[in-house]
């Protein structure tokens, strides 16, 4: 499905596609492939014991077609050429390979990872020229350009937000690894999954992943209505299998796709009076047999 949408999802936008012949054409080839897979978890189905097993089927992302896809004057979205209209970011063409480079010593911050602006922090990174005295500054500057930057072609602000690495803690990101500035857009704008937002929605597609449960003592026929994360189905997974949570996990375990939510406790108090009941028989036994 990755490759299929990647490929073959702005073809299935009418906006973008009025090829109608072309569309059904591309339409058809989606209904096969869900076929193929639907085929493919069938055998997997055959193979295991149904009262036994539990079935997850889940994805980390979907898809959404972009805006003005065909128009002539359309560019894909690219957070670095507003970076270098504001005079954040210096590049020079390479002579001997032609391609792009960045000019370091000048350049004050770069885009890369999608969703991510690095800040050229002074003592960080080899060339590093800002000072940690104008680090917040040059976030704000960042910032107010993605804010400010309007798509000439649609009039539109591709921008959805954007947060200083500091409080981007609010949308689950933080640590080392993430850049100094992080950004998302709206579904509408071209670009990778990664900067959309998660919930975004437009034409034929959605950002949304999805999530299908099966097997014994999990609810048949049932739309959840909380927000399932990503990080929710190793907890659940392993709260299904009697294993321990990983210690890093951040998800939560999702009960609500349970029968019985409290059959974990149920079976421990179950297993206590059990336990309650052979500790007693054993300290009776010992009494009768071991009495002078």
């Amino acid at each position: 499905p990755d490759l299929f949408y990647h490929r073959f999802i702005n073809l299935l936008e009418p906006t973008n596609n009025k090829d109608e012949e072309l569309r059904k054409k591309i339409e058809d080839a989606e209904r096969k492939f869900y076929t193929s897979l639907d085929r493919m978890v069938g055998k997997i189905i055959d193979a295991i014991d149904e009262e036994k097993t539990i079935i997850i089927i889940t994805s980390d992302h979907g898809a959404v077609p972009s805006e003005n896809v065909n128009h002539p004057e359309y560019k894909h979205f690219n957070a670095n050429d507003i970076l270098k209209k504001k005079g954040l970011l210096y590049t020079e063409i390479d002579e001997e390979t032609g391609m792009e480079k960045i000019i370091w010593e000048k350049t004050k911050a770069v885009c890369v990872l999608s969703c991510y602006v690095f800040i050229n922090l002074k003592g960080k990174y080899p060339h590093g020229i800002v000072e940690e005295s104008e680090y917040e500054k040059v976030q704000n500057e960042i910032i107010k350009a993605l804010y400010d930057y309007t798509d000439p072609l649609t009039g539109k602000k591709p921008i959805a937000f954007a947060l200083k690495k500091q409080d981007a803690r609010i949308i689950g990101l933080y640590g080392d690894k993430i850049g100094d500035v992080v950004y998302g857009v709206n579904p509408e704008v071209s670009g990778e999954h990664g900067r959309q937002l998660t919930t975004g929605e437009y034409g034929v597609g959605s950002m949304k992943g999805v999530f299908i449960v099966k097997g014994p003592g999990i609810k048949r026929g049932v739309v959840l209505e909380r927000t399932v994360w990503l990080t929710d189905i190793v907890p659940t997974i392993c709260f299904a299998l009697d294993l321990p949570v990983p210690k890093d996990c951040e998800g939560a375990i999702i009960y609500q796709i349970f029968e019985d939510p409290d059959f974990k406790r149920k079976e421990f108090e179950k297993m206590k009076k059990n336990y309650e009941r052979i500790k007693k028989a054993i300290e009776t036994e010992k009494f009768l047999t071991h009495s002078y």
